[in-house]
């Protein structure tokens, strides 16, 4: 495809220019422990062949690791310089704590400690060096090459106009705009006149009645046609494209999360929530004491909310409030100021701490450590009539903490935004951004002045 032609040469020049800088770090590695000897060590020596003779598998390690985690992997998204650093130094991790492992029980020598220690902090700040060059020459040969792809796009839609910013400013694609035309306005003999290697057909509202005529036109020409489908105002997942008895279909609303997806995530919730119910056992017994002596009531509430697909389950949480608080209000979000809620109630859910009980329910499989917030069924009624796209939030299990609350989008905040956040979590989920999230909850998730 031409399109990713360029793309799969930056993607070898990139593995090239990882596997050059990871030989640098470890031979920079050696130098600084032996040679120049920057931490004051006088004990020890060693050779620099018995650190060569480790390369092959060093290099083995980092290869296996950036390939099988998506490093290289095509993609036509352009991603963002921090998102690229980060992604090189999970991996390297990963990768380093393999060969470490391997190198331990295949070489009988015994490596530097300080060697090993200097390495791993030098590594992820060449790796990103590499990537930088490959990137500044790439700029530099696009600029010098006449040899780009002419394009063609038809359409005059948001989607035709973002695909034509994306042809005149994305060099990786290596690819010239010929021309931008409605439907009614292309001529294709003209077109073929001018030789286009890419052609893009982004209908509208109002041009989709014109797609198969232009269909019947296009299997004459040469060019590689890419179609953007119209699907209105609506909100999807990225469609998968998949073949159904030999009929292409394009699947709508399918989540990240496929079989391995789903068992890392069990695994970690099972794993974190014990770990942390161990550890926490003693602020559990505190709040469940604060809670009993607040007010008359029981120390746990449970409420129904809705959970993945659809399926509801009873919420646990400390109880914040009084007994049949919504005995006369009905049900209603909580507000600042709420009279409902107890002294100590407030406490606990301005500091989440209410929602440790939740750890239980991601125990027993109805809920997940990380994950859209889990919403009342009566509520989620509501807001399904206003928010285009808020019963896809359900295609992942609700969460403790997630996406949106880590972005400040939780209590009484922007619906819509929550939605987007949640969304992009299902798209783009993988274990690294659920552990990432959880990092980040005791910074940015736990204390919100909009929390009541």
């Amino acid at each position: 495809m031409i399109l990713k032609r360029h793309s799969e040469k930056l993607s070898f020049f990139n593995l090239l220019a990882d596997l050059i800088f990871v030989t640098l770090s470890w031979i920079l590695s050696f130098t600084l422990r032996f040679q120049i000897q920057v931490i004051a060590i006088t004990k020890g020596q060693d050779t620099f062949f018995n650190y060569m003779r480790l390369l092959p598998l060093l290099i083995f390690c980092y290869l296996f690791i950036f390939i099988n985690m998506g490093s290289y992997k095509k993609t036509l998204e352009k991603q963002k310089i921090w998102d690229e650093h980060f992604s090189l130094a999970k991996q390297h991790s990963f990768a380093f704590l393999i060969f470490v492992t391997f190198s331990f029980f295949i070489f009988e020598h015994r490596y530097s400690r300080v060697t090993l220690f200097i390495f791993f902090f030098i590594t992820p700040i060449l790796l990103p060096v590499g990537r930088s060059l490959v990137r500044k020459f790439n700029r530099l040969y696009l600029k010098l090459n006449r040899n780009k792809k002419k394009a063609i796009i038809i359409g005059t839609g948001p989607h035709a106009v973002a695909i034509q910013k994306a042809v005149l400013n994305r060099s990786d694609w290596n690819l010239e705009l010929l021309s931008s035309h409605s439907f009614s306005e292309f001529d294709l003999l003209h077109s073929q006149m001018t030789s286009p290697d890419v052609i893009f057909i982004i209908p509208n509202a109002n041009e989709t009645t014109h797609v198969n005529e232009l269909y019947n036109e296009l299997d004459k020409s040469l060019a590689e046609v890419f179609v953007i489908p119209y699907f209105g105002d609506r909100i999807f997942f990225t469609p998968k494209l998949l073949q159904i008895e030999g009929i292409s279909a394009i699947a709508l609303n399918t989540s990240n999360l496929d079989q391995v997806g789903r068992f890392l995530k069990r695994a970690f919730d099972i794993v974190f929530s014990l770990s942390f119910i161990i550890l926490f056992s003693p602020v559990f017994l505190i709040c469940a004491c604060l809670v009993r002596l607040s007010s008359i009531g029981p120390i746990f509430y449970k409420q129904e909310r809705m959970g993945l697909d659809g399926k509801k389950f009873m919420c646990i949480k400390f109880r914040g409030m009084y007994v049949n608080a919504e005995e006369n209000s009905g049900p209603v979000w909580a507000k600042k100021g709420d009279d409902r809620t107890t002294s100590v109630g407030k406490w606990l859910r301005k500091t989440s701490l209410d929602e440790i009980p939740q750890f239980f329910n991601v125990l027993c499989g109805d809920m997940s450590v990380v994950g859209p917030r889990p919403e009342r069924p009566i509520f989620v009624g509501n807001f399904t009539k206003d928010i285009h796209g808020y019963m896809l939030r359900h295609k992942a299990k609700a969460g403790i903490t997630g996406w949106a609350q880590i972005n400040g989008w939780r209590g009484d905040t922007s619906l819509e935004k929550r939605i987007e956040c949640d969304l992009w979590y299902i798209q783009n989920w993988s274990i690294w951004l659920d552990i990432k999230i959880v990092l980040l909850t005791p910074i940015k998730g736990l204390v919100h002045p909009n929390a009541y």
